[in-house]
């Protein structure tokens, strides 16, 4: 039976409104996930969440809001990589999202000071250098990857790590540390038999601590195994300015 050109006009439009329908019921779908996996973030059921994330994501790869939640979730889970990979996807979609920056933060430096732990010194430096890119103000950034660098023996990053804190940092406390770090950073390298490593950071701790007895001890004995005698004595000298009783110093001096 032939169709009336009213009804073929009336099915056209139902099909119409029905792909219109079909569309929206997928976008509800979507943001409905979205919304379970943020409550069962909040509830602390993070591969339950990564579930309903990774089905967002097949769908729609450039919903920033899903790889934000995964980052969430993998350091919930102690997960640093997965949660430092996921977090740079957000921060590519959206670079200017606080709460992706926030969460980018917490990856590196979750990750950073995993890797420090474990003595995985490189990739903790490279993840503290990437958190310091981040956030320039803090210091514990600057400490954190200058203690990264002396753990691999690289005593010039960890010396040019903490100059640049202390060209963007000025607390009174935080600079204390920086010097500390150097003159413990000094005393490491001494250790290691590598003197002129010490010698250079040992320089630029004193310069923030001219007092530090233990530091101009260690830059005479460094100097001596330089073979650099004067600039020895002179940092020796300094250490009776000081202390007049230091014992070290005095056979130091005397060749004992």
């Amino acid at each position: 039976m032939r169709r009336t050109p009213l009804v073929a006009i009336l099915l056209l439009v139902v099909a119409v409104l029905g792909v219109g329908c079909a569309t929206m019921s997928r976008m509800e779908t979507i943001e409905s996930l979205l919304a379970q996996a943020k409550e069962l973030l909040d509830a602390k059921r993070y591969d339950e969440a990564l579930a309903k994330l990774t089905e967002v994501i097949r769908r729609d790869p450039l919903q920033w809001k899903a790889y934000l939640y995964s980052a969430q979730a993998y350091i919930g889970k102690v997960d640093w990589s997965s949660a430092i990979a996921s977090a740079r996807k957000a921060l590519d979609l959206a670079p200017a999202d606080t709460s992706v920056l926030a969460t980018l933060g917490e990856s590196l430096w979750g990750g950073g000071r995993a890797a420090l732990e474990r003595g995985a010194f490189k990739d903790a430096a490279g993840l503290f250098v990437d958190y310091i890119r981040l956030r320039p103000g803090e210091a514990q950034g600057y400490l954190s990857a200058a203690r990264a660098y002396l753990g691999s023996r690289d005593w010039t990053a960890a010396g040019r790590v903490i100059a640049d804190g202390l060209a963007r940092i000025s607390d009174p406390k935080a600079r204390q540390e920086f010097a500390r770090t150097l003159i413990d950073g000094g005393r490491q390298a001494l250790e290691a038999g590598e003197a002129r490593g010490a010698i250079g950071l040992l320089r630029e701790g004193i310069k923030l601590e001219p007092r530090d007895v233990s530091a101009y001890i260690n830059l005479g004995k460094a100097h001596l195994r330089e073979g650099e005698n004067g600039e020895a004595f002179s940092a020796l000298r300094r250490v009776l300015e000081l202390a007049p009783q230091n014992e070290e110093a005095r056979r130091l001096l005397l060749g004992r």
